[in-house]
């Protein structure tokens, strides 16, 4: 099966919003949308679903430690 990759670039999509309707329920909508009508699910969205507060950068790992594990799965797919 041939996988297809198709590949645009962004939009800018100018609005003039009124005084009197706050930006962040517009902004709010907007991405709503993106997310139901298109699939398009921003990083910011997929932390709040998911209630992600506070990322790492640094998550230690023991390289031995990852060595043995794929030296196990080896000698367990051997045998």
């Amino acid at each position: 099966m041939k996988q297809v990759v198709h590949v645009t670039k962004s939009k800018v999509v100018t609005l003039k919003i009124p005084s009197w309707v706050g930006e962040e329920k517009v902004m709010g909508d907007v991405k709503r949308l993106l997310e139901e009508k298109y699939g398009v699910i921003s990083i910011e969205s997929l932390r709040e679903k998911f209630k992600v507060a506070d990322l790492r950068e640094d998550i230690a790992v023991d390289e031995r430690e990852i060595l043995a594990l794929r030296e196990a799965e080896k000698k367990r797919l051997r045998t």
